[in-house]
């Protein structure tokens, strides 16, 4: 063999060795087998990812990234972060694609928790020393469901029995929020990702989280596709109902564009505004018979009831267990797009 050729032969064996040595590198998922999307999120430390985000595979195929757990601390959060934890957190389905536009959940926590628990499986404290608090299981439903979304947890009062909406409540909260966000992400997600990247959105609250979810549906700066209410109608039935009724064409097909589901129990407290509710909500779509479902018994549903645009129903499970249920169903009978 010429020496210029066993050059060549050298330099494409080197060439080779280091790109197995980075594929490897890369490919350490960062999930637990329990589905806690990664170990404890509020490390402060973004995990590796395995894909870069603006690349895909020889033949063209789309990125896949594996499943993360990224804790944020950021300037536009609701509150400034509290001591050891982050102001928000973002969960990454496996399999994600980040190829815009990109779907985002948008979860707001309930009273007295925070966000690194409720993505848990098993509850835990949120405050050293302080009692355990529940779980809502929702990187194991994210993943469960199949859709490509993200899932956008902003910290509001972390710990605390407080309705405070913080900058979530100000015109454009959200979008500064996500913008803030997404260039954080920009290691898995690819640089340049703004807002107008957006696709999707959906807006979740839990218990004393309608507040925020009432704030950033009406005036956070970003069109939302959904608001999913779980035991969550407090108040401000007013502010939902003017969220519905912006666009009620949305509100129809299987599934439909736009979508508001309340899911409410005897005992949450959410009962009584949540069937007055219902009564007006019959008026909202004349003509449109299929778009209304006001279940007020407890039967289990089939999938294809959630595949309505306008939903009330009640459930037999405790306040708690609502989110630990009707979150992946709610967001597997979405148009999401799938993974």
């Amino acid at each position: 063999m010429s020496r210029t050729r066993r050059a060549v032969t050298l330099l494409a064996l080197a060439a080779l060795a280091l790109a197995v040595v980075a594929s490897s590198a890369g490919c350490g998922g960062d999930g637990d087998a329990d589905g806690d999307g990664g170990g404890d999120p509020g490390d402060g430390a973004l995990p590796d990812s395995s894909a870069a985000a603006d690349g895909g595979d020889a033949d063209g195929a789309r990125p896949r990234l594996p499943r993360g757990s990224y804790p944020l601390m950021l300037q536009a959060g609701a509150f400034a972060p509290v001591a050891g934890h982050p102001n928000a957190l973002v969960v990454i389905p496996e399999g994600f694609d980040p190829t815009p536009p990109l779907a985002v959940i948008v979860y707001i926590h309930g009273f007295q928790n925070c966000i690194e628990n409720v993505v848990r499986d098993v509850g835990q404290a949120c405050s050293s020393g302080g009692p355990v608090r529940g779980a809502s299981n929702l990187t194991a439903q994210l993943e469960a469901s199949g859709k490509n979304a993200l899932l956008l947890l902003p910290e509001v009062a972390f710990d605390q029995r407080s309705g405070a909406t913080g900058k979530l409540g100000n015109q454009d909260g959200l979008r500064d929020l996500v913008a803030e966000a997404l260039t954080a992400l920009a290691t898995p997600l690819g640089a340049g990702r703004t807002v107008a990247d957006l696709g999707k959105v959906i807006v979740v609250s839990h218990s004393g989280g309608y507040t925020v979810a009432a704030a950033v549906a009406r005036r956070g700066g970003i069109p939302i596709s959904e608001v999913h209410l779980l035991d969550s109608l407090y108040g401000l039935s007013s502010d939902f109902e003017a969220w519905a009724l912006s666009d009620t064409a949305g509100l129809a097909g299987s599934p439909p564009r736009r979508r508001f589901a309340d899911v409410y129990t005897t005992s949450g407290g959410t009962l009584a505004n949540s069937e007055a509710l219902a009564d007006r909500a019959r008026s909202w779509v004349p003509g449109m018979p299929d778009v209304f479902v006001d279940d007020r018994t407890t039967a289990t549903w089939t999938d294809d009831r959630f595949r309505h645009g306008l939903l009330f129903k009640h459930s037999a499970l405790s306040h708690d267990g609502v989110p630990r249920y009707y979150f992946e169903k709610l967001i597997t009978n979405s148009d999401l797009p799938a993974r």
